[in-house]
């Protein structure tokens, strides 16, 4: 009972939960709906991302799922790319440029509509 005095504790519990799940399931989200080329083919597609972003992951997944060429740029290892990618309105990674349409964030539906 002295646990559940301590409302730090079941946050914090419950907050590491909810990561461990998200990081367990997410990759089962992706669709497996064919993708369609409309605008490019092949497709433009770059990445400003992380190593360590669970959403840039989820991106890599989906573009390597549906065979989409992509080019990756880390901005914790390069200033230049770090540069373009707060120019282009970033501020939390991965930001995607699809076509020329920047996506920020992963969303498989808008990705779906900029290809």
């Amino acid at each position: 009972m002295k646990f559940m005095k301590n409302p730090i504790l079941i946050i914090a519990g419950l907050f590491l939960l909810a990561f461990f799940l998200v990081n367990r399931f997410s990759t089962n989200l992706l669709s497996d709906e064919p993708v369609t080329l409309t605008k490019a083919n092949p497709p433009e597609i770059v990445m400003f991302g992380t190593t360590y972003c669970k959403y840039c992951a989820l991106a890599r997944a989906f573009f390597d799922k549906h065979n989409l060429p992509y080019v990756e740029h880390d901005i914790d290892k390069s200033d230049k790319y770090r540069e373009m990618f707060y120019l282009m309105g970033g501020k939390g990674t991965p930001l995607i440029i699809v076509n020329g349409d920047i996506i920020h964030g992963f969303e498989e539906s808008y990705i779906r509509k900029a290809l």
